[in-house]
């Protein structure tokens, strides 16, 4: 039995030149002329926003096939079930 009605496309496949990286580092960045690494410590480039990153990628959703629906169990009267209000009487 299938409980979920949506599964992940098996076709789907991340784009080759999907961008993960959110941000990245500034390459247009200069180490200041006044840094001094003893007192500073080591000098890292700033990051800045990716210009091609997309967002985080997902795989497509689609139906599933094997999905029959919500599963509930039968129900049969139950033979020896009385009605209190027929005992009462």
């Amino acid at each position: 039995w299938v409980d979920d009605s949506m599964m992940d496309d098996p076709e789907d496949k991340k784009p080759a030149d999907w961008v993960e990286e959110k941000r990245m580092v500034d390459t247009d960045a200069k180490k200041p002329d006044d840094w001094d690494d003893e007192e500073d410590g080591e000098w890292e480039a700033p990051t800045k926003d990716n210009p091609g990153y997309k967002g985080d990628w997902s795989v497509k959703r689609i139906s599933n096939p094997g999905y029959k629906g919500f599963w509930e169990a039968k129900k049969i009267a139950n033979p020896e079930y009385v009605d209190e209000e027929a005992l009462a009487r």
